[in-house]
């Protein structure tokens, strides 16, 4: 079940929708999302990414190289942070999740996009794995869901 800080319990189920369906236009507004990992200084790093757009559940997956900084933090650290902002929508949205590196020749077969093409990855499959970031929090200043007046706290849904 999907919970909503800063609403009552009784619109929970109701407002969940809502907020999703809003981080949603906001995700499509932002376009690129920073990726955010922790260096092994527990230091945040920050990166644009061509992440692939939320599934139903809000799942994201990011393609990249095997040898890119990223992928050996997500080693280290598997909680990770996106941050999408819609300057558009005055309106941003933060998906804190555990990521996971996807390596599987099916799974990257299936999942290839036109824009992951042979220019970026040479030597498909073998110099591209997929990072899969699954949700534990979202939370954001939306449309229609502007936060706490008195703490500015985002509106937040948490995930099983």
């Amino acid at each position: 079940m999907l919970v909503i800080f800063c609403l009552p319990s009784r619109l929970w189920a109701e407002e969940s929708s809502a907020v999703l369906e809003a981080a949603r236009s906001v995700i499509a507004s932002a376009g690129y999302p920073a990726l955010i990992t922790l260096d092994e200084q527990g230091q945040p790093r920050a990166r644009t990414v061509d992440a692939f757009e939320p599934d139903d559940d809000f799942v994201v997956w990011v393609a990249t190289r095997p040898v890119t900084r990223k992928i050996h933090q997500i080693k280290q650290h598997r909680l990770v942070t996106l941050y999408y902002f819609s300057a558009e929508l005055s309106s941003y949205v933060t998906i804190m999740g555990r990521a996971s590196i996807i390596t599987d020749n099916v799974i990257k077969h299936t999942m290839r996009r036109a824009q992951d093409h042979e220019k970026l990855y040479p030597d498909f499959p073998d110099d591209y794995v997929l990072i899969k970031v699954a949700p534990q929090r979202l939370e954001g200043i939306l449309p229609g869901f502007r936060g706490d007046k008195k703490t500015w706290a985002p509106v937040g849904v948490d995930f099983p």
